[in-house]
């Protein structure tokens, strides 16, 4: 059991995934025994047993089914006296078991939500600490050398030219981006990246002035045409909750990033927030 704690806490600080197999129950005879555990990670490999045989073939081929979806599931199996799969759809005891049944607990493992980080000075560094508890992959990424080494709480750290950032892992869609690189020529770089590469971001947080912000989207439209889809775009990024600090520009950056994250109206919420940013003073 020890090694597929020991492979689960791989996937998380990986950012890979897998699929955690458990007997929940067991009814009549068979070579499961309750609590038992298996691993299937999304390269294949197979950790631990949950009996063996034709049950475990069935729970192996499903596996790819449940890291699709990423959602977790209850399936009872009805085995014959031989142990062997009679029916693989069976929800509901009839009252004849024959060898009995077994119901598994496939639950989906994964790295939880992306997000990337542009710039590790200190407010990259303040952010990779408030978010250390929140359930995201962290991916720190800086253009300057040996910096990103030094920040704790990000699970994966990258040296990169802005420019060509991520071009060999692309992010998947529907991640997390916040921009808070050391300069705004190099904050501009970072969106037109992350603009052009149509990556379908959920939210792209960018530090910026009132004043400095409508000029970078103009300069950015021009650029790369006027019918850009700039709707998950925030800059100035943050809640106004006051407080000049890197950790207190960081809170307000999260305060958004949550708010964007849980939102339960759609766009209708993204524009509450837009139209509360535009409203406050500063």
């Amino acid at each position: 059991m020890t090694e597929i704690y020991e492979e689960l806490l791989k996937i998380k600080t990986q950012g890979d995934s897998g699929v955690l197999i458990t007997v929940v129950d067991k009814e009549g005879h068979g070579p499961a025994v309750s609590g038992s555990k298996m691993l299937v990670r999304r390269d294949g490999l197979k950790k631990g047993t949950v009996g063996g045989g034709a049950l475990e073939f069935a729970a192996v081929n499903l596996a790819p089914n449940i890291l699709i979806s990423q959602k977790n599931l209850f399936k009872k199996y009805l085995l014959n006296p031989d142990n062997e799969i009679i029916d693989d759809n069976y929800t509901e005891n009839t009252g004849m078991l024959c060898g009995g049944s077994i119901t598994l607990f496939f639950e989906y493992i994964g790295p939880g939500e992306r997000l990337f980080i542009f710039g590790a000075g200190h407010i990259g560094k303040a952010l990779a600490y408030h978010l250390k508890n929140l359930g995201f992959y962290i991916t720190l990424l800086d253009n300057r050398p040996g910096l990103v080494d030094s920040i704790e709480h990000a699970q994966r750290r990258v040296t990169c030219d802005y420019s060509s950032a991520l071009r060999d892992a692309p992010p998947p869609p529907g991640c997390f981006f916040i921009i808070a690189s050391h300069s705004h020529q190099l904050d501009y770089v970072i969106l037109k990246r992350i603009v052009q590469a149509q990556w379908n971001p959920r939210y792209i947080g960018m530090v910026a002035s009132k004043r400095k912000s409508p000029i970078m989207i103009r300069q950015l439209k021009e650029e790369l045409g006027e019918n850009l889809n700039l709707e998950t775009l925030f800059s100035p990024v943050g809640l106004d909750i006051g407080g000049p600090s890197p950790d207190e520009i960081a809170i307000s950056i999260i305060a958004e990033l949550q708010a964007i994250r849980y939102q339960k109206d759609g766009h209708m919420h993204m524009d509450k927030i837009r139209h509360q940013k535009m409203a406050s003073p500063g």
